[in-house]
This record gives C-alpha cells, structure tokens and sequence, in this order.
C-alpha cells in the first residue's frame, strides 16, 4: 500500500471507525432531556420573550440583524405562539424516544434555529451549544438502538443495528476542543483571568450571582478572595490544556474529570443557562470507549451509515 492510500485508510478510520450504537443513543437521549426541560422553562416567557408585542418586533431583528432570516415565530401571538411552541415540544418528545427520529431531529434543529432568528439577542453560550449538539445529531444516525425506530425494525424482522460510524462523536470532540481552546486563548488576552480577579468580579457584580445571600459574606472573606484566585487561575490553565489532556488517553479522564466540576460549580453558583449541561453532554463523545460495555459492538449485528 502507498504511503497516500496508507494516510487516506487512517484519514477514514479516524472518522467512520464503527462504535457501540449505543453511546450516540445515549447522547440523543441525554440531549433531548435538556432540550425539552429547557423548551418547557421557557413557556412562562413565551409571550414576553418571542411574542409580537413582546420585548422586540420581530422586524427590528430583521433591520437590525439580518436581511434572510426567517423564523417560524413571526408575527405570532397568544394561542398562536404557543401552539407553535407545543408542535416544538412534540418533536423533542419524539427525537427523545427516537420515533421518527431523523425526521424529529431536523425539527428540532429547525426549531432551535427560529428561536434564534426571532430574538438573537436573548440567547446565551449554552443556546448556541444546543443548536450546535442538534444540527450534528441531524448527521448521525442516533435513532439505531434504544428508539421506538428500531422497536419497530426489530418487529418487522429486520437484523438489529449494533455500530455507527464515527462521524458524529468525532465532530462532537473537534467542536469541544475549539471552545476550550478559544476561550483560553482570548482569556489570556482579557484582564481578569491573568490577575486571578474573573471569578470574583464575575460573583461580585450581582448580576451572575445565583444566590448573593450566600455567596456574598463568603466572597469578601480571605478565603473567599484566595478560593475566587485559585478557581479563576485553574480555569485558565485548564482550558489551555483540554487538547493535550484529552488527546492522550492516560489524561484524558482528569481532563474531563476537572471540567464536570468547574461546570458544575459554575452551575450551582452562577445563572448562566444550559451553558455547563450543554458543555458537558459533548464529553460523552470523549468517554464512548470507557462506558460499561467499553464502546464494542455485540457479535451479529450490523452497522447502520
């Protein structure tokens, strides 16, 4: 063989190598989870957030944003709106309990991207995470194993699915990878996190604070300043190292390890959305050698493209 047609076979094992089926079912479960628990917060503000006299018309987003978006919200309203976020709420179900589920996908992906296009400027990290997890389950076929789909395949007869490629996991880990890295990289350019001052100014200033009441006589101690100092420094360092850390596999487990628990922390002390769940379901595409049933496909079975 060639060195060319050598470099071409790794280029694509690296990304349709066959893994368990059941690790990207995992993930379509896990994420259809937070996006129905956060399409269902979302309905006491519907009318504020999204309606047609809610908080911005949706053609000062157009004037102000851009000239081709389109969303499936404009120019509704009461019952209207909130017919249109119940369809939303069914696809979810179903992309959840994977019924339909390329189909529901694509629906989720699309309502995800309208909520966008109708308000942008009420959308955070996390949002943006969501819209991303979902356009790229659109090209897996997450819908193989632990589905009503294949429920119905298997009654039908048809031989059970046990591989899928690659693909989608391996476009999971490059997208986790370039967040961490920009953002480490701008935060070297930003003042706050070279200082070791970010967390404290960030929980100081009220307006990330989830719970001041708490935070606040903890945050002005000594050992407040000198935790804030610790946390913001360990952040830095640790999303300029995520890239070596979880590409090599004696690491990587205290690289992923380390970032349930800053997320975690982040979560339980700053309102910030789905930005620390969103972030942490793509570590899933990190871990799907180390599951229980350690990522290899069951003897008989077959993959699905």
């Amino acid at each position: 063989m060639s060195p060319l047609a050598r470099l071409w076979a790794a280029w694509d094992r690296w990304w349709f190598v066959p893994v368990d089926a059941r690790v990207l079912a995992a993930m379509r479960i896990s994420l259809g989870v937070m996006l129905t628990v956060s399409w269902v917060l979302l309905w006491p503000e519907l009318e504020l957030l999204y309606g047609d006299e809610g908080l911005v018309d949706h053609r000062v987003v157009t004037r102000s944003w851009t000239d081709w978006r389109i969303s499936h919200l404009d120019n509704l309203s009461g019952p209207g709106l909130h017919a249109a976020h119940a369809l939303g709420l069914v696809a979810l179900l179903a992309f959840t309990a994977g019924f339909g589920t390329r189909v529901a996908n694509v629906l989720v992906a699309a309502a995800l991207v309208g909520l966008y296009h109708r308000d942008p400027w009420i959308q955070n990290g996390g949002d943006r995470l969501l819209r991303m997890w979902a356009l790229y389950m659109c090209l897996t076929p997450s819908g193989a194993v632990w589905s009503i789909d294949a429920w119905i395949r298997d009654r039908r007869g048809a031989p059970a699915i046990t591989t899928v490629p690659m693909f989608g996991l391996r476009l999971v880990q490059l997208q986790v990878c370039w967040m961490y890295l920009d953002t480490g990289v701008e935060k070297l350019t930003g003042s706050g996190w070279t200082d070791g001052s970010a967390i404290s100014w960030a929980l100081g200033d009220g307006t990330f604070n989830r719970a001041p009441w708490l935070i606040d006589p903890l945050l002005y101690t000594t050992v407040g300043q000198a935790a804030a100092y610790v946390v913001t420094l360990l952040t830095l360092v640790w999303e300029l190292l995520f890239v070596p850390l979880v590409l090599w596999r004696r690491t990587r487990a205290v690289g992923l390890v380390v970032g349930i628990v800053l997320h975690l922390g982040i979560f339980l002390t700053m309102s910030v959305g789905m930005f620390g769940p969103a972030s942490v379901w793509g570590y899933q595409a990190f871990w799907w050698d180390r599951w229980p049933w350690r990522g290899r496909a069951s003897a008989g079975g077959r993959g699905a493209g």
